[in-house]
């Protein structure tokens, strides 16, 4: 294991641990995110379960044991229709939005949490949601998943691959024909649209005529192409073939963008443009090591982070943009912040065991 993912793990791990609490009572487990003043969302604490996976890989104690029983608190706090409520930006009093993100970042540690401690909830939590997703499948092109129910005028399309991927973890603990059949049918959409418009792009949004919505954007494309990488072996091998290709030229074309910086042709959607805290980048890269530009990034953005968190602990992850409105909750938190980093860490490390690939970061 690498030396630096170790690292990490150690230096993060208390972090976690002081924020974990027991209901009275019950003893269930959950995370409590002081900035939220509350119990963190579904996704993050899913992220946070996933990250004590890792450390039970590399670590003897009860790692697995926390992470079945955060499982357990995502299941249980699972809204009855199978998607996960979104606590940020609410206002006082609402309940909280339903984002497709929210369900594809948590999917896989869903899976990796069933595979690892056997956890009936997890498998339940990830059947659930990709039952959920079917039914929001859009009216004006079947190989599309709408983002959330209140925004269906146009396709998101890092969205499609969120349910894309989430569908194929489904089928993979489920045996589901369903669930794989539409994953290939997703798939199929996503990469008609590749370079519709611009070569090497997907741009953030498409309307439902096939125009753009929202332009280029490097934060999504990785999305794309981190989240996609998992399932590409569910694929019919006309289609693999295929995406392998799409995804060699839109990393490449990642990599290109990211020598100019985020301007408003390469990252339409303002709000992503802080590239080194857009976990996603890093995840896409680090799943292709062995491309020019890619694995470089991936080992080295990793080891700044190490050193952050060497230096400053969880607080390297405090948002930069605070939201200074009292009558709602905040845009982000740091907890949020680190629980996504931790997560696609684990991601990339599990995901490279099971398919008894090298780490190369």
């Amino acid at each position: 294991m690498h030396s630096t993912v170790s690292s990490v793990v150690s230096q993060l791990k208390p972090y976690f641990d002081g924020l974990i609490r027991e209901e009275e009572g019950t003893g269930a487990l959950y995370i409590y995110d002081e900035e939220l003043a509350d119990r963190a969302s579904c996704c993050t604490t899913g992220e946070v379960a996933s990250f004590y996976l890792l450390d039970a890989k590399l670590n003897p104690g009860d790692g697995k044991e926390i992470a079945r029983r955060l499982a357990d608190d995502v299941r249980r706090r699972q809204l009855p229709q199978g998607a996960f409520g979104q606590p940020y930006y609410v206002k006082k009093g609402e309940s909280g939005t339903v984002d497709i993100a929210e369900i594809g970042a948590v999917a896989n540690s869903l899976y990796h949490l069933y595979k690892e401690t056997a956890s009936e909830a997890a498998r339940s939590s990830l059947e659930h949601s990709a039952r959920y997703l079917l039914t929001q499948v859009a009216k004006e092109n079947p190989g599309a998943v709408y983002k959330n129910p209140n925004a269906t005028g146009h396709d998101v399309l890092n969205g499609d691959i969120y349910a894309a991927h989430t569908l194929a973890r489904a089928y993979q603990v489920t045996g589901e024909p369903l669930f794989r059949d539409k994953t290939e049918e997703i798939v199929c959409h996503v990469a008609e649209r590749f370079g519709k418009h611009e070569p090497g792009w997907w741009p953030y949004t498409e309307l439902w005529d096939g125009s753009v919505g929202m332009g280029n954007s490097v934060a999504y494309q990785g999305t794309i192409i981190a989240f996609a990488y998992p399932l590409i072996p569910l694929l019919s091998p006309a289609l693999r073939d295929r995406w392998q290709g799409i995804a060699k030229e839109a990393v490449t074309t990642m990599l290109r963008a990211m020598e100019a910086g985020p301007n408003d042709f390469n990252e339409a959607p303002w709000w992503c443009r802080d590239w080194d805290n857009a976990w996603e980048i890093w995840l896409a890269f680090a799943r292709y090591p062995e491309w020019d530009g890619a694995g470089e990034y991936a080992a080295r953005r990793l080891k700044e982070t190490e050193a952050s968190i060497r230096e400053g602990g969880a607080s390297c992850f405090r948002p930069k943009v605070k939201s200074d409105d009292p009558e709602r909750s905040p845009v982000t938190t740091t907890f949020r912040k680190a629980a996504t980093f931790a997560g696609l860490l684990a991601y990339q490390v599990l995901d490279c065991c099971e398919s008894d690939t090298a780490l190369e970061i």
